[in-house]
């Protein structure tokens, strides 16, 4: 007998369906309490899915391991390769750099490796932007005075223009009234390396030989005597030989390492370096590094980086090659930089 449901039992269900169906369409169509409750059902679950997710995490990490084995395996291979050659190439460079250091030493030349420095942080920025200076944490408590190179990670920031116990201000490469004497090489050559010359050894060719003359065999009759006698003389080539010539020797000069030197200044704040006194026909060209030259009585010490040369523009009628320069520090967004307790000799 199938059961019987009563008036309310079915009342009741009537509204139930109706109900889903409000909550539906209001759904569909968003609703401010609906979404509310929504975020609220979200605040409350996403703990527990979390915790489900790390609780089931090495379970999907096992059944990767043992269907993507081979895969995974040639990954950490490759990645294994990948460091072994960065370690080869980070020891070879650090050979380079020693042997390069060993060498300064010997020849008594100032090595960034042997001069010490004293790590700041950088505690006021620029306020306007007509102020191209910084604010060091550091001050004559650790040996800091005015006039000491500042460097970052990239590349160099600017100098010391005032110091006092606790902090310092740095005045940075961007301000027009610093002046940096710098050298210009290519980006694959080593500080210091001089022009390569190539000769070639004179050489000697032979020039092409002219066709041979070939004499036809002639025949001389004697008369006046009896029998007649004649002669015959031999057929022979004449062959003419040209004397060697001999080719100059040639010199190749190829492009030198140490392109040029001049003076390099800022240009404003965000705005590229500028560097003056390049002669118009010199070699420089974009992609070329900039470094400090460190020439006597220079502001700053050998082979600080300074940047790379974003423009190398050739001026009819002018004498100077307008050379613009990228800073290698990122002067915009400072946080930690060294000061060089270093002072240019007397």
């Amino acid at each position: 007998m199938a059961p019987r449901f009563s008036g309310r039992r079915r009342a009741t269900l009537v509204v139930l369906v109706l109900a889903s169906v409000t909550l539906l369409t209001i759904d569909q169509r968003g609703s401010g309490p609906v979404d509310t409750a929504r975020g609220f059902a979200g605040d409350v679950i996403s703990p527990i899915r979390g915790a489900a997710d790390t609780a089931l995490s090495p379970f999907g990490n096992m059944w990767n391991g043992i269907f993507n084995y081979d895969d995974v395996r040639q990954e950490n291979d490759r990645l294994r390769a990948e460091i072994d050659a960065q370690r080869a190439a980070s020891l070879e460079a650090q050979a380079v750099v020693n042997d390069y250091n060993e060498l300064r030493a010997v020849n008594g030349l100032t090595s960034l490796a042997a001069i010490p420095s004293v790590t700041a942080q950088v505690i006021g920025l620029p306020a306007s932007n007509f102020e191209l200076t910084v604010e060091i944490d550091q001050g004559s408590a650790k040996g800091l005075k005015v006039g000491m190179p500042v460097v970052s990670a990239g590349g160099l920031v600017g100098r010391l223009v005032k110091v006092y116990n606790n902090r310092s201000v740095v005045r940075l490469v961007t301000d027009p009234d610093l002046s940096v004497a710098v050298k210009i090489v290519p980006p694959q050559a080593a500080p210091g390396a001089t022009t390569t010359t190539i000769v070639v050894p004179p050489s000697t060719t032979a020039p092409p030989l002219p066709p041979s003359t070939t004499i036809a065999p002639t025949t001389t009759t004697r008369r006046g005597a009896k029998p007649a006698v004649t002669t015959t003389a031999p057929a022979g080539a004449v062959t003419t030989t040209l004397a060697p010539t001999t080719v100059a020797p040639t010199t190749t000069t190829t492009r030198p390492n140490q392109l040029d030197r001049g003076s390099m200044h800022g240009r404003g704040q965000g705005q590229d370096l500028g560097i003056d006194f390049v002669d118009n026909d010199s070699g420089v060209k974009v992609g070329d590094v900039v470094l400090t030259s460190g020439v006597r009585s220079s502001l700053f010490p050998p082979d600080i980086l300074c940047g790379v040369v974003s423009v190398a523009t050739r001026n009819s009628g002018s004498l100077q090659l307008e050379v613009h320069v990228a800073p290698a520090a990122d002067l915009g967004h400072l946080n930690f930089v060294k000061v060089l307790l270093w002072a240019p000799p007397q």
